[in-house]
């Protein structure tokens, strides 16, 4: 329906742009042939008056010429307004939460009376309290839409909609993976040391872990400039995830769906590989298949709105 109209409105201005343009050509000729068929003007005088109105015609139809741009313009601006004002919003309301994010000296992640809510205010997580050990790999299971992300997105800091006290270990490095993540414009090398600075770590390095996670074919291509998120396919893209795992070697990692774009046999290779290559990090995963059950020490299940240990 949005496109009908833009179409219409579209077609609307073409006709009235052609239409103005087409009449200035013959406006002057039709106000001055009455005067030269009475004889009073020559033919000469005709043109140059069809000319000087030109000359006019022109210098005043700026803004009919330049309509489309300033629709163009307005509806733009009128976008970022509405989007600044989300922001605005959404920090009033994580204002109003009495959430408060911590770090601690313990090498725990706690969470203690923690709400998760919807910005409408429909809850997602009752009052819950849980620890995630050091060296425990935990998976979080549940139904679709349960809130599950939305839990990684709190502890991560960057979801304003909830309550309670969230503790985290300070000085601990936390890399979140998920499902689709997120590849900076620029090169390949880059978008495999996201967040790091590229120049923290050595060619040699990254090309070793694309290799390990079955991208050997764009080891050659780390100084290519593309937009890599539509350049590779959502299983290459998690690939990539798994290689920045490997590379920058957190403490804590959480995988958000990170295979859901793979095989099971790719999702077991990579899950081995992380075992293998950094054996201290702890990984806490949310996935559907039964499959990810054995490289997880502890289940948590999302029923209804309590996460609960399965």
């Amino acid at each position: 329906a949005n496109w009908w109209q833009l179409m219409r409105k579209r077609k609307q201005v073409n006709w009235f742009q052609s239409f103005y343009a087409q009449l200035a050509i013959i406006f002057p000729y039709i106000v001055v042939s009455p005067r030269f068929f009475a004889g009073t003007i020559p033919l000469g005088q005709i043109f140059q008056t069809a000319s000087a109105f030109n000359q006019v015609q022109g210098a005043l139809s700026w803004f009919i010429n330049a309509y489309v741009d300033f629709a163009t313009w307005k509806a733009t601006v009128d976008r970022l307004i509405g989007f600044r004002a989300a922001l605005e919003r959404v920090r009033a309301d994580a204002g109003r939460l009495d959430g408060e994010r911590v770090e601690t000296p313990q090498d725990t992640i706690g969470v203690e009376n923690l709400e998760l809510n919807l910005p409408q205010g429909t809850a997602l997580l009752a009052r819950t309290a849980l620890e995630l050990k050091p060296g425990e790999d935990v998976l979080v299971t549940g139904p679709s839409g349960a809130g599950k992300s939305t839990f990684f997105r709190a502890l991560s800091g960057i979801w304003p909609y909830w309550k309670g006290r969230i503790r985290l270990p300070r000085g601990a490095r936390l890399l979140f993976l998920p499902q689709k993540p997120y590849l900076p414009i620029g090169t390949l090398k880059r978008a495999v040391c996201y967040p790091d600075d590229p120049t923290q770590h050595v060619g040699e390095a990254v090309k070793t872990v694309l290799t390990e996670v079955g991208l050997g074919h764009l080891a050659a291509d780390l100084e290519r400039n593309e937009n890599w998120a539509q350049v590779l396919s959502g299983g290459e893209q998690q690939r990539l995830a798994f290689a920045r795992a490997l590379l920058t070697r957190p403490d804590w990692l959480f995988l958000d769906e990170a295979t859901a774009s793979l095989p099971e046999a790719d999702q077991e290779r990579l899950y081995g590989l992380l075992k293998e290559k950094i054996p201290r990090t702890t990984i806490v995963s949310i996935g559907h298949r039964e499959s990810l059950a054995a490289h997880h020490e502890k289940r948590l299940q999302w029923e209804g709105a309590a996460l609960v240990a399965a």
